[in-house]
């Protein structure tokens, strides 16, 4: 190319050439000489843009890469920075719903008796603490947020909870002053019921014992009849008779008036019952054998009365001892000693 183009300029300047004195033959060949240093000037030029391109194109790439990587490094920063505000916000809500576990265990140790009147509430409590624990263990920022609301309802829960435990614990307090109270006076009213009793009891023994008969002028002998009929007293066992017992039944208004039966008890020296029959009254609850009755009129007046013994056979020589009783009740006794 560079050849035809040498050409096409060499030969008109051959043909055309006219020699002259004062000029100098001025030939296409130089002509081309110096296109041809400028040609390759401009593709010199155009090298050097081409490399500057290049150069400018390889600087944006590598700033491009710049550009990415210091993107991805903040990228990838911020990300730690996340997981590690993930990681402390977890560490930090385990901690408080740890916290409040053992807060709430304090206070249901403390008010154990109290907990079975707030017995859903707890439950509830518990199945929000269960929840709560469950957001934790996840590790996602969405389910810590979502615990942290939890854990902030949590903690209104659970002030409502001590609210309501402090407010039975106060009623309780006022019912056990009110039982104390209602104690105290039960033990008043017991221990007045008690003297009143011990009273009743005092009187009703008062009155038992006013309304036991007494005696006096109690007096037994023995009794030996004379050819005519008429009693005579001796102490001579093998001439008695009779053992004749009298006394005097005093005046008594509590006692009621009426019929009453007096019965009269011989012991012989031996201790044995004097008895012609197997009859009993009762004294102490008991049976008791007894050697004679006499029934007689009370009208609560003083009363006299005497009462015979007759054996049937010779008296033992001794000491007899003689006692009476009416009502059930041993109202007087004495002894006789025959010879």
């Amino acid at each position: 190319m560079t050849g035809i183009y040498y050409y096409l300029n060499f030969v008109p300047c051959f043909v055309n050439y006219k020699p002259t004195t004062t000029s100098t033959v001025s030939c296409p060949m130089e002509d081309n000489n110096m296109q041809h240093n400028e040609f390759d000037k401009k593709e010199q030029d155009s090298k050097k843009v081409i490399v500057i391109v290049v150069i400018s194109i390889l600087l944006g790439v590598n700033g491009l890469l710049l550009w990415q990587f210091f993107d991805k490094k903040t990228h990838l920063e911020e990300v730690n920075m996340t997981l590690e505000s993930t990681l402390s916000e977890k560490e930090s809500l385990s901690a408080e719903l740890q916290r409040m576990k053992v807060e709430y265990e304090k206070i249901n140790q403390e008010n154990a008796s109290l907990q079975n009147q707030l017995t859903a509430k707890d439950e509830e409590i518990k199945s929000k603490m269960a929840e709560i624990q469950r957001l934790i263990n996840s590790g996602d920022a969405a389910q810590l947020r979502r615990a942290k609301q939890e854990l902030a309802s949590l903690k209104t829960l659970n002030q409502t909870y001590i609210a309501d435990l402090d407010s039975l614990k106060l009623a309780n307090e006022e019912l056990n002053a009110q039982n104390s109270n209602l104690n105290s006076s039960l033990l008043s009213e017991r221990g007045k019921v008690q003297n009143l009793t011990q009273e009743n009891t005092m009187l009703a023994n008062k009155v038992a014992m006013g309304s036991v008969l007494k005696t006096i002028n109690i007096k037994a002998s023995g009794v030996k009849y004379r050819s005519s009929g008429k009693e005579s007293e001796s102490n001579r066992a093998s001439s008695v008779d009779k053992i004749r017992t009298c006394f005097t039944v005093l005046e008594n208004l509590v006692v009621d008036r009426g019929t009453k039966d007096a019965y009269l008890r011989v012991l012989s020296p031996d201790g044995a019952v004097m008895s012609t029959s197997s009859e009993t009254f009762i004294y102490n609850n008991q049976a008791t054998l007894y050697t004679a009755k006499e029934s007689f009129e009370y009208d609560n007046k003083q009363t006299d009365l005497c009462l015979y013994w007759t054996k049937g056979s010779i008296y033992t020589k001794g000491k007899y001892i003689i006692e009476i009783y009416v009502d059930g009740n041993l109202i007087g006794s004495t002894n006789l000693t025959l010879k």
